[in-house]
């Protein structure tokens, strides 16, 4: 049976890509796909349940794509692919929210950037990390070394990026005669190197024919966790190969665009809590 989620307005712009919870000095436990979480074990994946063990979330977002396996039964269209659509939102986090073998080496920040990279990182001690952020007076978050996630937030909804600020974050996906607008979010996965890197900016999507998954899914951020689902529908778009970022590139775009490093949502494992991935390419999964 098709079920459907409906998001009124309200609720959608009260939501962000961004949101947070502290978890600084909060217990870390060891999951069962290798990473760390604050979540207590008792209620690991277990976001979207009723006490009968009832899921009643959709599909959950970040998660292994390396993995096709999936069972939640909650169905909605994929969404236009982004030549349809409107760029409305980019941003990232360090370290990678989703996990796949060419970004598979854990990293326990002690707080809620813990996630995956290509490499590990040169310190994740807060003093150390100060000292050497990329930003200097004023920090975004990366040294070089760090691994990143861009995401890059589509909507059906007709909104100009160019006009939008940049700091509404997800709020910017949404106009009051557009409440509940289709999402799509590219994600690339980059390591901050010293010098120029494959891209300059993150305007727009790096252009290449690398393998990338198409999976439906939902928002991502440290504002949601194993225990806490978000109840928004995104098709994400994920490529499979990292690239490369200067570390003078990325500080220029941040500062432009009022962009610094955001919170990690923990790695969703629970079949009942993931779509089947149906290719490895996504075209099997893009609307015309």
């Amino acid at each position: 049976m098709k079920k459907n989620i409906i998001i009124g307005s309200a609720l959608f712009l009260s939501l962000s890509l961004s949101g947070s919870v502290n978890a600084a000095g909060a217990n870390l436990y060891e999951t069962n796909d290798g990473g760390l979480t604050t979540t207590h074990p008792d209620k690991w994946n277990q976001c979207g349940k009723t006490p009968a063990g009832v899921v009643t979330a959709g599909p959950q977002a970040p998660r292994d794509i390396d993995s096709k396996w999936g069972t939640n039964t909650t169905k909605f269209r994929t969404a236009f692919k982004t030549s349809k659509m409107n760029l409305c939102d980019i941003h990232y986090h360090w370290n990678a929210e989703h996990k796949s073998a060419a970004y598979s080496t854990f990293v326990d920040t002690h707080d809620d950037h813990s996630g995956w990279a290509v490499v590990e990182p040169a310190s994740t001690d807060p003093d150390v990390r100060a000292a050497n952020d990329i930003g200097g007076d004023h920090p975004i978050g990366v040294m070089v070394g760090d691994t990143i996630e861009v995401h890059f937030v589509h909507t059906s909804c007709n909104v100009n990026y160019e006009d939008l600020d940049p700091n509404n974050g997800l709020g910017n996906c949404a106009t009051g005669v557009c409440a509940n607008p289709q999402l799509r979010v590219v994600a690339q996965v980059f390591k901050v190197v010293e010098d120029h890197g494959d891209v300059e900016d993150l305007e727009q999507p790096m252009d290449h024919d690398d393998q990338r998954v198409v999976y439906t899914g939902s928002t991502t951020g440290s504002s949601h966790n194993n225990d806490h689902c978000s109840v928004l529908q995104v098709t994400w778009d994920v490529k499979k190969t990292p690239a490369t970022i200067g570390a003078h590139d990325l500080l220029h775009w941040s500062h432009k665009r009022q962009q610094h490093a955001h919170a990690v949502r923990e790695l969703v494992t629970r079949s009942e809590l993931l779509s089947r991935i149906k290719s490895d390419d996504g075209d099997e999964h893009d609307d015309d």
